[in-house]
């Protein structure tokens, strides 16, 4: 191309940018001088995107605004007419967050204007980042021209953003511009327009929605102040909550404004005041606190509860089922009404159409109506308050002065509940009477009734009901609201209200009132309302309980004044009715009164006596004198006994003179007549003396001891127990006879004792010979004249008793191991069973010296812990009564002595020592027990006596046979035991030798002992020695089988035998199949009673052992049920539990129990006995 005409077209070029630029300052003055306000602003608004267009480079065009109301979704404020309508709705339908859109704004190619702003470009380098947030961005689909002189193309995927940013920073939108005619890649000049016109726009739109902000805040401003208008001008809450709730639902535009009031006392929610848009139902209604507490607690901790979709938020969801969706709500808010701390309401708004966006103003206008709607249901409540208050002031003020004007109590009664149902609007109120001796009386007293209303007395109600009996315990007032729906008492006393209420009727809402005198419950002041549900206030419930603080001012004022005039009529009563003669007598000793006991001693009446001289009336005999003068003279109270010269009778007569203020005004004279009370003396003694008899012959020991802990008086009973005389008792301290470890909890019970609290516990004294015995002790206080002087005590010896309880606990303690150690007894079987079994196999097959020698060592150790076993099985106390046999005691002691006979002879003389061992015996003496048991028992005493004589000493071994029982006596001179260790000495592990003992052997003993149906004890004193006791039955000696006796049916036998082995632990069953195939029979093995079953039903045997213990069927099922199938088959238990397992069944259904661990002896004798 020439130059020329590139230069034409450059000056062509150069013109246009000018001539635009002349267009772009007059758009944007025109911008900045555009109306605040109204529907220029809005046609302002809807052509900025075409103005932007043909202004620009760019030829479609987008003005996006955040909106506040929507923050997830964009506004269109303006577009190119370009723009396709099915582009807009897809950009509006879809959510984007102002953060996303401003992050998409930073991540862009930034082409800075100066201070104006910037732009963001996106070319197809950064494709990626605009593809996540828009992947459709063709707004119009325009032909894209070529850029002139080779310039970076504009692509058909660009973008470029302006952002639309505040003064204050705050990002409001962008705008997004496309399609340049030039077909280039923006610059800095291309995108300079677009940059000031953003910049613009955004002031304009802030200075509007600065603008619309303003006129809400008057609105606002004006709604509040047409509400504290109210509030000021009327107390009515009703005219307040209905002001509120429709001034607040028009303001904000919604569907229903409800004011929810809590009524605590009936349960509910009750709705106060309601607005609804037109076309809308009514919500209000009561709803029950309970389903609602949730809700209501998180409104009274946050003030103002928000949500935009009630259907869709987890956090109203409870509330949402069970009354929102019922009601067609959508959106709603919460605004807690707040007097102080509490929350007596709250503002319910909601909409039913269309989800709600609630704004801040919005949440903000809510809050300020409900604080000025609190103000006014503070200025209702204080109002009712004082307006009730004043109420009740002036009819307790006119009922205390009709109580203090008159003592006529009926009518103050009566006038009272007349008031008091007048004042209140009551259907009925009257008294209902308390009468402790008769609870079912149903009286009614002073009633007053409303117009029509019916008697109380008609219903037949007393107080040996539930709600009587709460009146009369709890002296609480009871407020009903509603009897039908009554739950504000416990469950009987709910029940019972309800049940009253559907049988009698009488009244839907009361207050019972308690009339309490004096701290004493005397009825029940009652208030109906019969014609409908009343919730009763405080303030009502106030006056009642005000009305009936002045009835019970007025009924003790009464009682009192009526007290004063029967005490007179007493007194009177009381002065007749006296047994002593009372004479009272003038200065001038003339006789002012007399009552009729006196009368009669003078043999006249009252009325004749009257006048009379004190010396015609209370003659002395001679010498005596005038009492009356002498009493007169002296100033004091003057006795005399004596017998008057007419009477046949001794007379006790005291005269005291009568003083008031500063002078003597009369004296009164008492005569009594002796003759009687000399009798009741004479009687006294007589029981006096019976009551000593008895207690000196009771049993127990009875005792009283004083303050101070020493002996006041004892029978002989307490003297015989502890061995003193009485009178070395008396006047000693009890500690005398405690012992020392005792006396601080002696003293302790003691000192309750004398604070009245009786006391039983058990103690231990100490004779006058230094033995320790247990006695047990009942202490009671004595009181003489309401007065404490000292303890009463009975004790009564119980040392034998306590004996028997700690052998029954020692017994108790043995079993409990025993069963211990019967269960080690049969694992450890189980496993010898094996050990020794295959070591006799291998010991009858093996041929060589060595071999046979490891084995007769490894039976050995097998047998020497199946002795071991055997001797843990004895702890059980379990073994069988067969086992025993009759044994000549004598001759076991007599081994007992040989055996130890190193021990306390030849050991001793090594040492230096002497111990003398003697045995007194009879040789006819044969008891039921087993030899070596019984020896091993002997041993061990003789052994323990010698240990606990270590400088040497004598040891004596009686026994002797008394009423069918051997008693052996084991008694040395050793060094003796505490009592502490001799309680304990049966018990395992428990030892004084340190680590040479055990603590097993007399623990052996004892168990021992006890199976063979015997006692063994032990008395010992410190440094006196011990004896220990042992009693067995005695028996009659028994003829001894021989050993060809004990064989000859283990040698029959015949040929080889089908025999069926039964174990579930495989080694015991392979050991004993082994021994059986050994003696030469057929073997067939089974590891349980199942596969034993299928054994027998496969083929028929001679012989079957089986284990006892085995999951799913133990060896007794399994031998019934071989028993039922094959009577013929033999059936033998092997256990590891020992032959003592047969007896815990009854009937048992085995040929023979064999324990393990078993040997080639004794399975040889089975297969002998069973088989032949």
């Amino acid at each position: 191309m020439p130059l020329s005409e590139i230069y034409r077209d450059q000056l062509a070029e150069s013109g246009e940018h000018l001539s635009a630029s002349v267009r772009q300052l007059e758009a944007l003055t025109a911008l900045a001088a555009a109306p605040r306000e109204g529907r220029e602003l809005e046609e302002l608004f809807a052509g900025l995107a075409d103005t932007i267009t043909g202004l620009t480079d760019y030829r479609s065009c987008l003005v996006v605004l955040f909106n506040d109301e929507a923050p997830y979704h964009r506004r269109v404020l303006s577009h190119s007419s370009n723009v396709p309508r099915e582009y807009l709705e897809e950009k509006s339908a879809r959510p984007y967050r102002r953060e996303d859109v401003a992050r998409v704004v930073e991540l862009g190619v930034r082409i800075e204007v100066g201070g104006l702003g910037f732009a963001a470009y996106y070319p197809p380098s950064r494709y990626h980042v605009l593809d996540a947030f828009s992947p459709t961005r063709f707004k119009a689909g325009l032909p894209r021209p070529l850029p002139r002189y080779g310039c970076e193309p504009w692509h058909d995927g660009d973008e470029l953003f302006v952002p639309l940013v505040t003064n204050d920073g705050e990002f409001i939108g962008i705008i997004a511009l496309d399609d340049p005619r030039s077909g280039r890649a923006p610059d800095r000049q291309s995108v300079l327009p677009a940059v000031a016109f953003a910049r613009q726009t955004a002031q304009l739109v802030a200075r509007q929605r600065d603008a619309e902000k303003l006129a809400a805040q008057a609105r606002r401003e004006a709604l509040i102040n047409r509400i504290t208008r109210a509030v000021r001008q009327s107390l009515d809450t009703t005219e307040v909550f209905r002001a509120a709730t429709s001034e607040l639902g028009l303001h904000l535009g919604v569907d229903r404004c409800v004011i929810f009031m809590l009524d605590p006392s009936a349960g509910v929610a009750r709705a106060a005041a309601e607005y609804t848009a037109p076309g809308v139902a009514p919500a209000g209604r009561e709803y029950e606190i309970p389903v609602i507490a949730g809700l209501v607690e998180k409104i009274r901790e946050r003030g103002v509860l928000a949500f935009e979709d009630v259907s869709s938020d987890p956090a109203i969801r409870p509330v949402y089922e069970s009354i929102l969706r019922h009601l067609g709500t959508r959106s709603i808010m919460y605004v807690a009404i707040r007097v102080g701390d509490e929350l007596p309401g709250c503002f319910a708004i909601s909409t039913v159409g269309d989800v709600r966006r609630w704004r801040s103003e919005d949440i903000a206008l809510a809050r300020a109506v409900a604080d000025q709607t609190g103000i006014a249901v503070r200025q209702a409540e204080l109002y009712q308050r004082a307006e009730a208050t004043s109420t009740r002031e002036a009819l307790v003020n006119r009922l205390g002065h009709r109580i203090r004007a008159s003592l006529n109590l009926p009518e103050v009664l009566r006038a009272a509940t007349h008031e008091l149902g007048q004042a209140l609007g009551a259907s009925r109120v009257f008294i209902r009477p308390y009468d402790p001796a008769r609870p079912g009386d149903t009286s009614v007293l002073h009633e007053y009734l409303a117009p029509g209303c019916e008697s109380a007395g008609a219903l037949g109600l007393g107080y040996d009901t539930p709600v009587g009996r709460h009146l009369i315990e709890a002296q609480r007032t009871i407020v009903i609201a509603d009897v039908l729906d009554y739950d504000g008492g416990t469950p009987e006393l709910n029940a019972h209200v309800r049940e009253l209420a559907r049988r009698h009727g009488g009244g839907l809402s009361k207050i019972i009132c308690p009339l309490v005198v004096q701290g004493r419950f005397r009825g029940a002041l009652c208030i109906h309302q019969a014609d409908r549900v009343r919730r009763w206030t405080r303030d009502e419930v106030a006056l009642v309980e005000s009305v009936a603080a002045q009835l019970a001012t007025g009924i003790a004022q009464a009682e009192l004044f009526e007290m004063v005039e029967r005490a007179k009529r007493t007194w009177e009563v009381t002065f007749d009715a006296m047994s002593d003669g009372i004479f009272i007598f003038s200065n001038d000793r003339r006789l002012m009164r007399v009552n009729r006991a006196g009368a009669s001693l003078e043999s006249s009446s009252p009325q004749e006596l009257l006048g009379r001289c004190c010396c015609d009336i209370l003659r002395a005999g001679r010498g005596e004198g005038c009492i009356i003068e002498r009493a007169t003279a002296e100033g004091r109270a003057v006795t005399l006994e004596y017998t008057p010269e007419r009477l046949n009778r001794t007379l006790l007569v005291t005269a005291e003179p009568v003083v008031e203020g500063a002078g003597q005004v009369g004296t009164v004279c008492t005569v009594r007549d002796l003759s009687e009370l000399r009798q009741i003396e004479a009687v006294a003694r007589e029981r006096q003396s019976l009551l000593t008899n008895i207690i000196e012959c009771a049993r127990e020991a009875i005792y009283s001891c004083g303050l101070d802990g020493r002996y006041q008086w004892c029978n002989s009973a307490l003297a015989s127990a502890t061995g003193y005389e009485v009178g070395e008792l008396i006047g000693q301290h009890f500690f005398k006879v405690v012992h020392e470890d005792d006396r601080e909890k002696v003293l302790e019970y003691s000192e309750r004792a004398l604070r009245g609290e009786p006391q039983t516990y058990e103690m231990r004294y100490v004779t006058k010979g230094g033995q320790v015995r247990y006695a047990m002790i009942d202490n009671a206080p004595l009181v003489v004249d309401g007065r404490t002087t000292g303890v009463l005590g009975i004790a009564r010896d119980v040392t034998e008793q306590r004996q028997e309880r700690e052998r029954a606990a020692q017994a108790d303690k043995l079993r409990a191991l025993g069963q211990l150690a019967s269960g080690v007894a049969h694992d450890f079987n189980n496993s010898l069973a094996a050990i020794l079994g295959r070591a006799q196999l291998l010991r009858r097959a093996a041929r060589d010296a060595e071999t046979t020698r490891g084995l007769d060592i490894i039976q050995t150790a097998a047998e020497d812990a199946a002795a071991t076993v055997r001797r843990i099985r004895s702890f059980a106390h379990q073994l069988p009564g067969d086992d025993l046999a009759s044994v000549e005691v004598h001759e076991l002691l007599r081994d007992a002595v040989e055996i130890t006979r190193t021990r306390w002879e030849n050991d001793a003389r090594a040492r230096g020592l002497r111990y003398d061992v003697s045995l007194d015996a009879p040789g006819a003496l044969n008891a039921r027990g087993s030899a070596s048991e019984l020896r091993e028992v002997f041993v061990n005493l003789i052994v323990n006596a010698i240990d606990a004589m270590p400088a040497g000493g004598r040891l004596d071994i009686s026994c002797r046979c008394r009423g069918g029982r051997i008693r052996l006596l084991f008694t040395d001179t050793g060094v003796g035991m505490a009592e502490e260790v001799r309680a304990r000495i049966f018990e395992p592990f428990f030892t004084t030798k340190g680590a040479q003992g055990t603590g097993l052997g007399l623990f052996v003993s004892y168990g021992i002992v006890e199976r063979h149906a015997g006692s063994i004890s032990a008395a010992s004193e410190r440094g006196r020695g011990t004896t220990f006791t042992v009693e067995l039955p005695y028996a009659e000696p028994a003829m001894q089988a021989t050993d060809a006796d004990l064989r000859r049916e283990s040698a029959r036998g015949g040929g080889a035998l089908s025999v069926l082995v039964v174990d579930d632990e495989e080694q015991v069953r392979g050991t004993l199949a082994a021994m059986v195939r050994a003696l030469g029979h057929a073997v067939t093995v089974a590891d349980g009673g199942r596969a034993a079953l299928s054994a027998l039903d496969a083929a028929s045997f001679d012989l079957v052992f089986t284990d006892l213990s085995m999951p799913e069927m133990d060896g007794w099922e399994l031998a019934r049920e071989v028993r039922r199938r094959s009577p013929q088959t033999r059936v033998a238990v092997v256990t590891g539990y020992g032959k003592e397992a047969a007896r815990t069944q009854r009937d048992a259904p085995a040929d023979l129990v064999i324990g393990k661990p078993f040997d080639f002896a004794q399975v040889e004798e089975v297969l002998a006995r069973l088989g032949g």
